[in-house]
């Protein structure tokens, strides 16, 4: 069974977007654990995040980019710890990146197996 690069894009980038702000407006109306509320929103934002520069690269790994996504990342963390910008540094969160980033670089095979280069790249 084949996808097209629009379902790559709805499942492994609009989706998780949604899901994530979805909880993260949920967790402000109604009781949501704050191990969800606080971190799988993030989760999903960095899955999100790797998995368009995945299939940007045809779904092929770049380590130039995949550490410049990880240090984008970490480096926002840096600049709220130090009250640069807004919000709150931790190392939860860059933990939670870590695994986000994890599970896409896992998932990207099974995804690439979908997904026919030939459509990627058109």
């Amino acid at each position: 069974m084949k996808f097209g690069k629009r379902a790559d894009i709805l499942f492994n980038i609009i989706i998780p977007l949604l899901l994530g702000i979805v909880i993260y407006l949920a967790g402000r109306t109604i009781s949501i654990p704050s191990l969800v509320r606080n971190y799988l929103p993030d989760g999903l934002w960095a899955y999100a995040f790797l998995s368009a520069i995945l299939i940007i690269w045809g779904r092929e790994i770049n380590l130039t980019w995949i550490a410049a996504v990880f240090l984008t990342s970490v480096g926002f963390e840096i600049l709220q710890y130090e009250h640069k910008i807004a919000g709150t540094g931790d190392i939860q969160d860059i933990i939670t990146y870590f695994i986000a980033f994890s599970v896409a670089l896992r998932l990207n095979t099974f995804f690439k197996s979908f997904y026919p280069i030939q459509i990627l790249i058109s």
